[in-house]
């Protein structure tokens, strides 16, 4: 990615209009595995962000103190949004839950939320690029609200190109890693509240 304030020198220079403003998303997971027909509902919320990440265009950082922004390089949605998007289309493909969806209804076992702690893009240097998400992720009773689980998760990849879709590449490899390691918490903590709540299909109830 060419920084912004090197392009708007050259516009300025050869009095070329302000370049096309490009939206990115986090890639998804290629595959899944089978749905449990029998098993829990979950409902994922969108999620909150912190600060300086609660907002569109994309982040990046050449200095531990210093994050800036990519004028023309913006996420398709907010990153709270699209990260809660992307959970709840990938948890849907874990097999470990009979439906994923968006608004809790009265077969919900529980519902995810959280914040987004970073999203963001760090330029370790020239020829190292990598992308750093770091998100707090909540479990709650769909009833009463109360917290079942939380837990923070922070992973970095290296970008294999360094573009915009190198980025989102990367963040989606990272964000696949925080599914794969929150799914048996998630499932099983989902898997009690339903057997407690009489939710669960006979032959697993009866399990």
């Amino acid at each position: 990615m060419k920084r912004v304030a090197l392009v708007l020198v050259l516009l300025a220079a050869c009095g070329g209009s302000a370049p096309q403003t490009r939206y990115y998303q986090l890639a998804m997971p290629s595959t899944g595995g089978p749905i449990d027909t029998a098993g829990t509902v979950l409902a994922v919320e969108p999620l909150g962000a912190d600060g300086a990440y609660d907002d569109d265009r994309i982040v990046y950082r050449v200095d531990p103190v210093r994050l800036d922004y990519y004028n023309y390089h913006h996420w398709s949605t907010t990153p709270g949004a699209m990260v809660g998007s992307y959970l709840e289309q990938a948890f849907a493909r874990t097999g470990r839950f009979r439906s994923v969806v968006r608004d809790a209804t009265a077969d919900t076992a529980a519902v995810l939320g959280g914040r987004v702690i970073a999203l963001e893009e760090v330029d370790d240097s020239k020829t190292t690029w990598s992308g750093h998400v770091a998100v707090e992720l909540r479990l709650t009773d769909p009833k009463t609200s109360i917290v079942l689980w939380a837990h923070i998760y922070d992973e970095r990849e290296p970008l294999a190109t360094q573009t915009p879709e190198g980025l989102a590449r990367a963040l989606g490899v990272a964000m696949a890693r925080i599914v794969r390691a929150a799914t048996p918490a998630i499932a099983d903590l989902a898997e009690r509240q339903a057997r407690g709540r009489g939710l669960l299909a006979p032959s697993v109830a009866g399990e």
